[in-house]
């Protein structure tokens, strides 16, 4: 969506703007840090350790969608004029960049404790999905991500809202599992980055007139394009987060950890594991907002969307499930710990997983002194 008029500064503090497109990405990076701090506190992780990942995280993420940014779309600066390539104040980030830098970053910093390292990552998940929904919304701000031109009677594709329910069907989608059918760490992250490489590649990109490469065809009709950057990379992105999927469902065939399951009274209170809904309720109410202020002036297009957006986020908060269903009493004979264990929100028992193979169950746990 191209609209003009839109003023791409929220407020400017003398010869300094700041964006809408930057307080939406702040937004996103404190709402996705507060439940990975969370998360952590819960798994019984010193937090003041994790808050110091998070910032050299956040810091190479934005390097590497810069980088990405510029070898997509203007390579030449790198030669001729590599202070521009540094100037992201004049806009130009790849959320494709941030995830394979910000992924590097937790490696290194992580990369003596696996298993810690596998459920980071699940738990950046949601703060990818709010930083996919919230900053393509900052996009039509400041005009970035546009469209193909079509001849379908409503000129460009709305490439904007497209994107932005990526993020929409990502968070929706990891609170389902979450809630539902808790998977091996790592699953969460690497299956999130499968579905995007899918929804981006092959629907987002196609309509998106970003440059081409290789094969340089477009219908001008229904407003088509093949092949960019980021076409070109989704064969292998698939491959690669394929695998991946599959080794984190293959890796509860073996003990997780090597480190005995904990007693429940160790476990830190329930209420960590609830920000989740938090998170969602938050996101929900600011959406809810957005479509009021895009209603008043006038945009009843993006207004719809992010009304319809903020009534699924409300949805999901409002039947908000208790976490783990089908809690056995005892394991299956046959099965082994993996040595993970969970806090179940509305129930006084922990849960502990046990598998066979790569089928998993849940286990409850007896409180010990009446905690859990």
């Amino acid at each position: 969506m191209y609209i003009p008029w839109l003023n791409p500064y929220a407020f400017k503090i003398g010869p300094v703007g700041v964006h809408w497109y930057g307080i939406f990405m702040v937004m996103a990076i404190l709402g996705g840090g507060y439940y990975l701090l969370e998360r952590a506190r819960q798994w019984g992780e010193d937090p003041d350790r994790i808050s110091n990942v998070v910032p050299w995280t956040v810091l190479w993420g934005v390097i590497g969608a810069r980088f990405v940014f510029v070898l997509a779309n203007d390579p030449q600066w790198i030669w001729t004029d590599p202070l521009q390539t540094v100037k992201i104040w004049q806009g130009g980030l790849a959320i494709d960049g941030a995830l394979l830098f910000g992924l590097l970053a937790f490696w290194v910093q992580l990369r003596r404790r696996p298993l810690l390292f596998n459920h980071i990552m699940d738990w950046t998940v949601p703060g990818i999905a709010l930083g996919i929904f919230m900053v393509r919304i900052g996009n039509i701000f400041d005009h970035q991500v546009l469209g193909h031109m079509t001849q379908l009677g409503f000129g460009r594709w709305p490439e904007q809202l497209w994107g932005s329910f990526i993020g929409v069907f990502l968070l929706a989608r990891y609170f389902w599992m979450e809630h539902r059918r808790t998977p091996p760490p790592g699953y969460q992250f690497w299956s999130a980055m499968f579905y995007y490489a899918i929804l981006r590649g092959f629907i987002g990109e196609t309509t998106r007139a970003n440059p081409l490469y290789l094969i340089h065809y477009v219908n001008p009709h229904w407003g088509l394009g093949f092949t960019t950057l980021m076409q070109l990379f989704t064969p292998p992105i698939l491959l690669v987060t394929g695998v991946m999927m599959r080794r984190t469902w293959r890796a509860s065939a073996r003990q997780l950890s090597a480190r005995v399951l904990r007693e429940p009274g160790a476990l830190p209170p329930s209420r960590s594991v609830r920000v989740g809904r938090r998170v969602i309720g938050l996101t929900s109410l600011a959406s809810l907002l957005g479509a009021l202020a895009f209603f008043r002036i006038r945009l009843p297009a993006i207004g719809g969307y992010l009304l319809g957006a903020g009534l699924v986020f409300a949805i999901m908060v409002r039947t908000w499930p208790r976490r783990y269903r089908a809690v056995l009493e005892a394991p299956p004979a046959g099965y082994t710990a993996t040595g993970e264990l969970y806090v179940n929100p509305g129930n006084p028992a922990a849960v502990s997983v046990w598998h066979r193979g790569i089928h998993r169950v849940y286990v409850r746990r007896p409180a010990v002194g009446g905690q859990s």
